[in-house]
């Protein structure tokens, strides 16, 4: 019970935070966004090479409880869930005349990750997946934040018909908000994996072993993308659906320099990471070790949403991986042995 009620107040502290200081209405409020999109999935899912974005409304929930609206436009994006799900990754873009005094103030563009189909347990593993968001942004404030949201989507079909939808989804903050919040500078080249930071980017590689994701490239800016604060380089990871965590359906091994990762499913842990000092691999994987109880409580904000079945498996998941960090032998082999 400590542990819960310590995460807990740690999940909903910036509520209070927000309402004492305004720093971020739309992030710092963590209870889930209720909010309503009409759309043509045909339409905005063949628009992610277009230069402009379609115009849309879009419907939320205030904080108060009181209903209101802005004007948006939806863009696709991503590239496997465009081309395998049902329900496109979008982009959504707002102007600043439009969310000056409302929920959004600040935001400019966000990505909104929704099911790739539509059942219960896809809605189940978009939770799982914002869990990972969570799990990262205990980790290190280099982070995308993210907000879970509930999403009526009425999807406009042939012949003025019409199909409900009642989905989970993850807000996530743009990489140009995150490098503004973080004082730092985006970065669109791609860079080699020694410029990076150390420390961030092992932390980066830890994360990514603890939730079993093989699919990401920190350097090529795959499912990652990087800032500079002067002097350093620092990947953001984002997009967690092959993680071993989430365990979707249509997850697969990934496939590197050609050739498959030696393991036979995406639950398997294996590590890609890049070699680095014996001081700082120590210095994090203490870091880790020491936040063991925090990142154990997180799966307990879905408590209700999640069953509690599901919660207790991805509890073991997570401590599966906190018996290679206690085990000098099996760090050794299993992610020192490794590294690249």
């Amino acid at each position: 019970m400590k542990n819960l009620s310590f995460i807990i107040a740690l999940y909903f502290s910036p509520l209070l935070a927000f309402t004492q200081s305004g720093n971020d209405s739309l992030f710092d409020i963590q209870p889930p966004l209720d909010m309503a999109i009409t759309l043509s999935i045909k339409h905005v899912g063949a628009s992610k090479d277009d230069t402009s974005y379609l115009a849309h409304t879009l419907f939320y929930t205030d904080p108060s409880g009181i209903r209101d609206s802005i004007p948006i436009g939806l863009k696709a994006r991503g590239n496997f869930r465009l081309r395998e799900c049902y329900f496109p990754p979008l982009w959504i873009s707002m102007e600043k005349k439009h969310v000056k005094n409302s929920l959004f103030k600040g935001n400019k563009k966000i990505k909104l990750v929704l099911p790739c189909h539509n059942a219960n347990d896809n809605n189940d593993l978009i939770l799982k997946e914002f869990l990972c968001y969570k799990l990262y942004e205990t980790l290190t404030p280099y982070s995308f934040k993210s907000r879970l949201v509930n999403v009526d989507l009425t999807e406009l079909r042939k012949k003025n018909k019409t199909k409900s939808f009642n989905l989970k989804g993850i807000l996530v903050e743009d990489v140009g908000k995150a490098a503004k919040r973080l004082q730092a500078k985006t970065v669109k080249s791609n860079i080699s994996r020694e410029a990076f930071d150390d420390t961030s980017a092992l932390r980066f590689d830890f994360f990514q072993f603890m939730i079993a994701n093989t699919d990401w490239s920190a350097a090529y800016q795959h499912n990652s993308k990087l800032i500079y604060e002067d002097p350093n380089y620092i990947p953001l990871p984002y997009d967690f659906d092959m993680s071993g965590l989430v365990d979707a359906p249509y997850a697969v091994v990934s496939v590197v320099n050609g050739q498959q990762l030696p393991i036979s499913n995406v639950t398997e842990r294996y590590y890609r990471g890049t070699c680095r000092s014996p001081q700082t691999t120590e210095f994090v994987r203490k870091e880790f070790l020491s936040k063991k109880d925090q990142l154990l409580a997180i799966p307990d904000i879905l408590k209700g949403q999640l069953s509690d079945k599901e919660i207790s498996n991805i509890k073991d998941y997570l401590k599966e991986f906190f018996v290679v960090f206690e085990d000098d032998k099996l760090f050794q082999s299993d992610i020192v042995d490794r590294c690249q």
